[in-house]
């Protein structure tokens, strides 16, 4: 009895210490050319790097290495002094390599991740062939499997400061977005995925900023020689213009109460009425609602002017593409700004009144 109480605990013991191990990969193989050098594996986070075992090569180069598995695929590298090759890691595997000192940092000679290979190619594209030639074989990388790895690892390259695919180009920025779209699917919570959407949605946000900008300067200059009125029937049937509210700082915003966060945006518009109509704000709603009863419900207890248009009169004048888009117009009815959020708009308001 007292041998088979033993049995159990030793048998109970040794399945707590398998449940407790943390689950590791291995790299092994040779490296010829390095006897004596240190060969470190690396974890190569977002913010930092950091050892994850080490050994010391001997004549015949031969080396095992372990590392913590990566909850998600990641980037880890070989390197012995200056020189290393990148690996991509997906699990609990075993990953070999054969090569030379030399040869480490363009190494293809991987056995049991394709990853590795791929982004092995795009290094040594990149460092042999001009930045354009590169770009079009990146392109290929990352439309063949953008939630990759190695489509990741393209679209950060670059080549002497300058980015291969610069995220500020909108013809460029489509591969960033086919990656982050892809990994946004399939690993939403990874902090790579985070970081690169929200990078992409910058970027979209700053170009928007631009072009608003941009086209914020064509009504002004426009608006300077005539002002753009604009009249339309309210919930009642009554022309409203625009001109007659000529003499206060106009918020004329287009919008529809089909748009996305629609009641939202009602509540900041209703904010702003609350705090700045009694020092000489006025707000002139166009709706491109294409259902009446839709509109008329929407609009029919706010406080301001709201007019419904059924033509796109009054988007061309003042070129309209998207909804919501707001305008802000001062005393003499000179557009002085043109929004998508409110932020900005407000901080502008405050200076006209």
């Amino acid at each position: 009895m007292r041998t088979n109480l033993s049995i159990c605990c030793i048998s109970a013991l040794l399945l707590l210490v398998g449940c407790n191990r943390t689950p590791q990969f291995e790299v092994r193989g040779h490296v010829s050319g390095a006897e004596g050098e240190v060969l470190y594996l690396e974890h190569t986070g977002l913010v930092s790097t950091e050892v994850e075992d080490s050994c010391q090569l001997k004549a015949d180069g031969a080396f095992v290495l372990q590392g913590k598995a990566p909850e998600y695929p990641d980037f880890y590298r070989l390197r012995i002094g200056q020189k290393f090759a990148v690996l991509v890691v997906d699990s609990i595997e075993t990953i070999r390599m054969s090569t030379t000192r030399d040869s480490l940092p363009l190494t293809e000679a991987f056995d049991g991740s394709e990853q590795s290979v791929t982004v092995a190619q795009l290094r040594k594209s990149l460092r042999e062939k001009p930045l354009d030639e590169h770009r079009q074989f990146a392109q290929e990388v990352i439309m063949q499997d953008p939630r990759s790895m190695a489509a990741y690892y393209a679209v950060f390259q670059s080549k002497q400061g300058v980015p291969v695919f610069d995220m500020y180009d909108s013809q460029q920025r489509r591969f960033y977005q086919a990656v982050a779209t892809s990994m946004n699917v399939w690993m939403p919570e990874y902090v790579r995925t985070k970081t690169m959407y929200s990078q992409v949605v910058g970027a979209m946000n700053a170009e928007r900023k631009a072009i608003n900008e941009l086209l914020m300067r064509q009504y002004i200059d426009e608006s300077e020689s005539s002002f753009l009125d604009i009249a339309q029937p309210n919930i009642y049937g009554d022309t409203c213009r625009l001109s007659e509210h000529l003499g206060k700082v106009i918020l004329l915003e287009f919008s529809t109460s089909q748009m996305e966060k629609g009641n939202a945006y009602v509540l900041a518009l209703r904010e702003l009425d609350n705090k700045y109509n009694r020092r000489g704000l006025d707000i002139y709603s166009v709706s491109v609602d294409p259902v009446k009863l839709y509109w008329e419900d929407w609009v029919r207890n706010l406080p301001w002017t709201c007019v419904r248009t059924e033509t796109t009169e009054s988007l061309v004048t003042y070129n309209v593409g998207s909804v919501p888009t707001m305008f802000l117009l001062d005393r003499k009815g000179q557009v002085q700004g043109r929004y998508d959020d409110f932020e900005q708009l407000e901080k502008d308001l405050k200076k006209l009144l």
